[in-house]
């Protein structure tokens, strides 16, 4: 089954969390520094930063999903992220892996808020 790195309202104590019923938890993990959450509103975003600026490491979660979850995962998010690849490290220390999370795909820098996490930021 794929795995998805989870971090914002797909988390177990978040609102969207009900989408993942019936899907396996794997664990707890960051992603490497590279990214930044934005504030979306009433949710964040997932944003690979620029050359020349300073990543952060993204606390989140780990689950197995099924083919139908996926999918409709893939709905729920929308053409504002890709799905993609990127690497993560279980919170146990293990060596990063590469694993399948939705990113920005064009992220707004310019806004005011941008570069603002909850509390999901090592």
């Amino acid at each position: 089954m794929p795995r998805l790195f989870i971090y914002g309202t797909l988390r177990r104590d978040r609102s969207q969390h009900h989408r993942l019923q019936d899907q396996r938890f794997v664990g707890e993990a960051v992603t490497v520094p590279e990214f930044r959450l934005l504030n979306l509103g009433w949710y964040p975003g997932l944003a690979r930063v620029p050359l020349l600026q300073e990543g952060r490491s993204i606390w989140g979660e780990i689950w197995e999903v099924d083919d139908a979850c996926l999918q409709a995962l893939d709905v729920f998010e929308g053409d504002e992220y890709e799905r993609t690849r990127i690497q993560v490290s279980a919170t146990n220390g293990v060596q990063p892996v590469l694993i399948e999370a939705y990113v920005l795909l064009n992220p707004d820098w310019s806004r005011p808020d941008a570069g603002i996490s909850w509390d999901q930021e090592c």
